[in-house]
Formats: C-alpha cells, structure tokens, sequence
C-alpha cells in the first residue's frame, strides 16, 4: 500500500481485472482475452474493498465467493490524488466526454472517472445497481460506502459485478500551426473490473420453503401518475385483466390468527423465521404472453408513503416497519424490483422478519401497444397498478424473564433475592405484564397482605425494594398466562415459606 494517503482499514480487498485501451477505445473490456491481475495503487486507481462479517469459500462460477454473518455488508472504493493533481507533462486524469463502457452507454458524460455496480441473481442478467459519474473529481471520506448490500439480494445469493473506468492523458510536445502553439497530448483508457458473489450463510440454514405458507395481497388499478393512490374496477379492456403478475407469500410461521381489525399475525417460536417471499410468473418484457404489453421503466412517487419522486425502474417494492411504540420507521425502497430482485426461474426471499407491524406495496406501471402502423408503436397507453398487504409478526411464548440486578443470574419462580430483581421480555414486546408488590405483616395469629401496588410493568423495569413480587405475564394473541413470584429481602419467615415451594396464597392463606 505505499503511497496511499488515505486511513481507512479495509476489511477485505477483492481482486479484479485491469484493462487498458488507446484513447479511442470505449473500455470494451467483454472483448479482452487476457487482463492484468488488480494491484492496488500499482496498476489500479484506488482500491476496492468489501466491509462486514465474511468468510472466503471457494469460488462460484469462477470468481470469488464469500459468506456474509450478520446480513450487513458495505461496499468501499478508496483512492488518493495522485493522478487528480498531477503535472501535465506526467499522466493525469482527464474528463472523458463519452457516454459508451463496454456494450452499454451510460446517461450521462463519464467526465472525471466512473463507478458502475451491477447485480445478478442469475450470473448472466445484469443490472445497473448505482452509476455514478465524474466520480474522481475530488478526494471523499475514506470511511464513505458508495454502496450498502441489500438485503434480498444476500438472502437469495447474489452475483456483483463494480466497474470503474477513467482516462488518463499527459503533454508530450508541441505543435506550431501557423503562428499558434498547442499541446501534442496522448491519451489511455482503464477499466478496472471487479466480481464476486454474496450469500447471507443465517438465511440459507433458516429460510425453510416446506413449512405453511399464506398468500397475501392482489393487484388494484390505480390509475396512471397519480402517486398510486385509490382503487379502479378492472374491465374486460383492461391489459392486466385475467392474469397475475406474481404473489406474495410469508412462510416459516407456527401459528397464524387476526388482530382486531382482521389483519394476519403471524406467530413464531424461537428458532422460527419469517420470511416474505415473491413468486414472479410473468416475463415482464412480456406480459401474459403479449409482447406488446409490458412493465414500463418508471418515474414516479408513492403518495401513502410519501416517497419523493425518482426513476424507480421496473417497479418498486416499498416495506415499512412499525415498532412496539408505534414508530413508523423509514420505508426501505427497493426499485427497479422485478428487474434487479426477482426471476421467474425461482421464489424469491424478500426479507426476514422479527416481531413487528409491516406495510407492503408493490407499485408497476404497464405499458401496452394496443395499435401499431408499420411496426411502429401508436400512442402507448401507461396504466399503474400496486399490490398492498399489512401483516404483524409476534413472537408466540409467554415468558418474562426476571434477572438479579447484582449477578445478572435468572431467577426461577419463588426465588429470593436480597439485590433486587429487573424484567428482560427476551425481544417479545407485545406481551401484557403486571406485577403486583406486596407485604407480608405478621399479626397476633395471622399473616396479612398489604398490596402496595398492582401496575403494568415493561422490558428492563427494576424492582429492589423488599417485598413479594408477583409478575403475571399474559399473551393477547394466544391467551396464554404465566404467573411468576420473587421475594426481594432477607426475611427469615418469608425464606422459609417460600423455600419450601409455598405460593403467595397459600402464605396468607396459613
């Protein structure tokens, strides 16, 4: 790494290939036989690297794979200033005018340098991820991802493929035409190419497709640019009329039941994993079979998530999570969808869910040809349509665990503590808790109860003042109840009824 001024610690280079053509050549990289191996800051601009939990196996179709633990996975390219800031006469970095890498052209100018991430589920259809352009114009944070992995396309396995190209010049002389002098320049092109393969190694072992599944969601028409919003008939003169552009479906639930206003809860056990899928049954340049019915490349917003306006593709898959506090948190977004994330040749992991509450949208627009003359398409017609579920996940147990503040041990059922006692629901936040503290005075020729309070009570709450501590714990969505009782003290009575496995009732009682 000699040479590299910047701090960043990687975690893991990736190696790739190095190309280099005359300045008339449109990186046409898929043409080359042979290439150079990628050395950093040797024959490479900067360097490229991949951040999270990964492990190297063998590799996939000939490029390197990796395991990714965690589900997080941030993509980094770090490079100096060297050739931003050098003399003319020694080779520098020139503003490339053209649009065209390799087989395809980008939208706009490459000007100083250029990223392009593609994905693949399948190896061989590849699709522009982030394309960013006049990329080396100056020196980022080396701490700053160009690109955080999604998370269906780790659940799945997926192939990537980061191309970065630039042009470089230098003065070698001069010309005097006439009176005037200008500069004799020569000029090179680079293509660095970089590809890999990620699997999230928890998905694999969890997603389980043979346990009960539940279709959710069906399409609605909602009419064309208005934000996706409302609700049409369809006709008979419809282009989406008669047939399914896909399904949604959960799977790997225990039990399935409804909350109040009828929407699905599904529950799960420890070790479950819930997981939304997407069955894609349409070619979507094809729709039902018609080649002039397809899914348009789109422009638009979603008004009931408030989404900005954007080029969202072949559609956009929208999931929004709500919490235990009823925080609705930021929507993740996920266009060009059925492109990029889903394929007809198999089911696809959409993503894995912990207790929760979801909202759900797939939005698409359809372009249909109803009339052509000559070949040539006479007025298109655009129609949007979206599939909009809700479900809630919850975990089915019916346990609270109480801890000693002191020795963080657990603490069994009529334990005694003299340090005081805190509740951990184990990540179930739906469950309805009470505890009641009580005190046992002794009188003439009975023991009395004296409540002292009877409350709700919630994940992390501490109780250390002396007392007899009854945690009831009750499950809204299975009915299930479990009663618990912790003695905080060091009452020589109360350690002797309760030691002998006597319940609260039966101490009054006696």
């Amino acid at each position: 790494d000699e040479g590299y001024n910047g701090e960043k610690d990687y975690n893991l280079a990736v190696a790739g290939k190095v190309y280099k053509f005359d300045g008339s050549n449109h990186y046409q990289f898929s043409e080359e036989e042979t290439s150079e191996e990628a050395k950093f800051l040797d024959n490479t601009y900067g360097l490229f690297s991949l951040d999270g939990s990964l492990t190297e196996e063998e590799e996939k179709d000939g490029i390197p794979s990796y395991a990714v633990d965690g589900g997080q996975v941030s993509l980094f390219y770090t490079y100096g200033d060297a050739l931003l800031n050098a003399e003319d006469e020694e080779w520098h970095l020139v503003s490339d005018k053209s649009k065209a890498i390799d087989t395809f052209k980008l939208s706009s100018d490459i000007k100083k340098g250029a990223i392009v991430l593609q994905t693949s589920l399948d190896g061989e259809h590849w699709v522009d991820e982030v394309v960013i352009t006049n990329a080396f114009k100056k020196i980022p944070r080396q701490d700053q991802s160009f690109y955080s992995a999604k998370s269906v396309h780790l659940v799945n396995g997926c192939y990537y493929r980061v191309i970065v190209v630039y042009e470089t010049g230098r003065t070698v002389g001069q010309n005097k035409v006439l009176f005037v002098k200008t500069d004799q320049n020569e000029y090179e092109r680079h293509a660095e190419v970089y590809e890999f393969y990620l699997h999230d190694i928890n998905a694999e072992k969890l997603v389980d497709t043979s346990t009960k599944s539940k279709s959710l969601g069906s399409p609605t028409k909602t009419g064309t640019n208005n934000g996706y919003k409302g609700s049409k008939d369809f006709d008979i003169e419809d282009p989406h009329y008669g047939w399914d552009l896909g399904n949604f479906f959960v799977s790997g639930f225990t039990r399935e039941t409804e909350d109040k206003d009828g929407k699905p809860v599904f529950l799960k056990n420890v070790g479950d994993q819930i997981t939304l899928w997407f069955n894609l049954k349409q070619d979507i340049e094809k729709l039902n079979g018609d080649p002039d019915i397809s899914i348009f490349d789109d422009t638009a917003y979603d008004q009931y998530f408030q989404t900005p306006k954007t080029h969202v593709g072949t559609g956009t898959l929208i999931i929004r999570y709500t919490d235990a506090q009823g925080v609705k948190h930021t929507p993740e977004i996920y266009t060009n969808f059925l492109e990029a994330d889903a394929t007809t040749s198999a089911d696809t992991v959409v993503q894995l869910f912990e207790e929760g509450d979801y909202e759900v949208a797939l939005d698409y627009e359809i372009k249909s040809v109803p009339r052509k003359v000559g070949g040539i398409e006479v007025i298109p017609e655009y129609t949007d349509y979206r599939i909009f579920f809700e479900f809630a996940v919850r975990n089915g147990n019916c346990m609270v665990f109480p801890f000693d503040v002191t020795t963080h041990e657990e603490l069994t059922n009529n334990a005694i503590t003299e340090n005081g006692f805190y509740l951990d629901l184990a990540r179930s936040r739906y469950l309805e808790i009470t505890v009641k503290k009580s005190v046992i005075t002794e009188g003439v020729s009975v023991l009395t109860e004296d409540v002292r309070f009877n409350r709700p009570a919630k994940d992390g709450d501490q109780y250390t003042d002396p007392g007899l501590y009854t945690i009831s714990v009750k499950n809204l969505y299975t009915n299930e109840t479990t009663t618990k009782e912790i003695f905080v003290g060091s009452d020589s009575l109360l350690e002797e009824y309760l030691a002998q496995g006597v319940s609260m009732d039966e101490l009054v009682e006696n």
